[in-house]
């Protein structure tokens, strides 16, 4: 009875051992090996806890960043969380039934690329993932002006700016004409398309824009001078008109002032013959 016994405690035993041993085989973590964020925005670090069994609850999740030696970026154990300011659960209802403990990074800087770890405990085991973070800095779309910037002649120098920001590291303008060919930095060729194209440090491109000089036609010259004609003729029409009236009232004026004289002299003349008469007919008698 006492060996029976023995081995039957023996056989319990191992088995617990076995299962032991086991326990964490029962649930795995899914994560890339590395995922890329940029400066200046989001980023989501995805994993996802993979249960072989039903209906787990999560204990404990813990996300740090390898090799620092601050606390713990996103801390939750038994309906507890602890976040640092800028890191939490990118499920925004997150529960201890949401298998997807992805982390995320609300204001991702150039200090956030690296590697981190995430450890999930759950009732059934715990797994763990090591994902990178690989950060960037992208530049903006850029934007294009010109010195002088409007009523800009023909044969005129004309200096263009092409202007992106937000970069982290230096990066490249490339510049193309019309037809697409590149161009060196210093235009000296005469174009009215032009666009300039961004890339990164890393030869990829990140933006371009593009741009074209609006010259001054030479038409408009030509209907600004017809213009001015129209204008001075249409100004010059009512005074030609305006004269013509002056010059005749004068002439009208003229004559009248003529005939008026002729009239007095034609008067006077009369006058003096009666006069003349009247003497003679007085020394006749």
């Amino acid at each position: 009875m006492t060996s029976a016994t023995s081995l039957l405690f023996f056989a319990i035993h191992f088995a617990c051992i076995r299962a032991g041993n086991s326990f964490e085989t029962f649930v795995k973590l899914e994560c890339k090996t590395e995922y890329h964020g940029v400066y200046g925005q989001q980023s989501i670090l995805e994993c996802v806890v993979k249960p072989v069994v039903e209906d787990v609850t999560i204990i404990t999740v813990t996300w740090k960043r390898v090799g620092a030696a601050a606390a713990n970026l996103l801390e939750y154990h038994k309906d507890k969380m602890d976040p640092t300011p800028g890191f939490k659960f990118a499920e925004p209802s997150w529960n201890k039934k949401n298998m997807n403990v992805s982390l995320l990074l609300t204001n991702t800087k150039m200090a956030d690329n690296g590697e981190y770890e995430c450890e999930v405990e759950t009732e059934v085991g715990t797994a763990k993932a090591t994902p990178r973070l690989s950060v960037t800095a992208k530049y903006k779309t850029p934007t294009m002006s010109s010195i002088p910037d409007t009523n800009i002649q023909e044969n005129t120098d004309v200096t263009i700016f092409c202007n992106s920001t937000g970069g982290h590291q230096k990066g490249l303008i490339w510049w193309f004409d019309e037809f697409g060919r590149k161009l060196p930095q210093r235009v000296l060729n005469c174009y009215t398309n032009y666009t300039c194209k961004v890339l990164n440090v890393n030869g990829a491109l990140e933006g371009k824009a593009s741009f074209e000089i609006q010259f001054v036609s030479r038409n408009l010259g030509s209907k600004a001078d017809n213009l001015d004609s129209v204008s001075n003729t249409k100004w010059l029409a009512p005074v030609v008109v305006i004269g013509s009236l002056i010059i005749g009232l004068l002439a009208a004026l003229q004559f009248f002032k003529k005939r008026s004289a002729q009239r007095g002299h034609q008067t006077d003349t009369r006058h003096d013959e009666d006069v003349e008469a009247k003497g003679l007919n007085s020394d006749s008698s």
